[in-house]
């Protein structure tokens, strides 16, 4: 208990300072890595959910050109059965924390989170079982991404999908992985991505039989990876889940009609 209160102290001190001082990006970094490992221990690597999975949440943040601070957040939620859209809700943002690599939650999640609870508030019968994000769960230098703290944080089932592999741990983009895509033939394949310990964090999903690139998928919270990727594949129309990617569409759309 004394250390938990002490440990607590020191996090405030830490904050305090990062106002104060000019070195506040190394302390903020070092802020983070605590809280980062504290979340970590609740990420659950497996299926944990509360009912039938019906419906799939999709996150996406869109900037406006040349301003890393404005931006719109948009939740879209579908039925997994019909990819039919049953919520399209966006909202304009400030980012209240700069991007440190390697923590992008802390910029993010709690815009996520508010998206969330608005739609716990609105529309709960609507609520998704599951949320794609776009970005790295376990995949991730520490395999603890956006979609593991996004979901410990809001406590919902979450998976990372990203378009590009980032080189972490001995996930290298070398010969071998370009090999491994080519023999990616029918939607559905895939190969597992492993690091340098021979972890599988995370594995490279063909998509669609159009796709010539893979997405990423991983476990974020409370999600296996063979169901994060069966999710991901129901719902594919193109390379990207149809969740992601009409989230995208609709915040990049309501950003063109903002500044036009």
């Amino acid at each position: 208990m004394l250390n938990d209160w002490v440990q607590n102290l020191a996090l405030c001190f830490i904050v305090l300072l990062c106002s104060l001082l000019p070195f506040r990006r190394k302390i903020k970094t070092f802020y983070f890595n605590i809280l980062q490992d504290r979340l970590k221990k609740k990420v659950l690597f497996k299926d944990d959910f509360t009912r039938k999975l019906q419906y799939v949440g999709g996150i996406d943040i869109s900037f406006i050109k040349n301003d890393d601070v404005n931006a719109c957040i948009t939740l879209v939620v579908l039925d997994i059965d019909t990819l039919e859209i049953v919520i399209n809700k966006s909202k304009m943002i400030k980012m209240k924390c700069e991007y440190i690599p390697g923590y992008l939650a802390f910029r993010e999640t709690p815009h996520i989170a508010e998206m969330l609870r608005l739609i716990q508030q609105q529309s709960p019968q609507l609520y998704p079982d599951v949320l794609i994000v776009d970005g790295n769960g376990r995949l991730h230098q520490k395999q603890f991404g956006l979609a593991c703290h996004t979901g410990v944080v809001c406590d919902i089932p979450c998976i990372g999908v990203a378009k590009n592999l980032h080189q972490i741990n001995g996930c290298l983009r070398d010969e071998s992985h370009k090999e491994a895509i080519k023999q990616l033939k029918e939607p559905g394949d895939t190969f597992l991505i492993r690091n340098a310990d021979n972890t599988v964090i995370g594995c490279a999903l063909k998509s669609t039989t159009a796709s010539t690139k893979p997405v990423y998928v991983s476990e974020g919270h409370r999600v296996s990876l063979e169901t994060a990727c069966s999710v991901v594949r129901r719902c594919c129309k193109y390379r990207v889940p149809e969740p992601v990617r009409l989230a995208d569409v609709t915040s990049r759309e309501e950003l063109r009609l903002l500044t036009s």
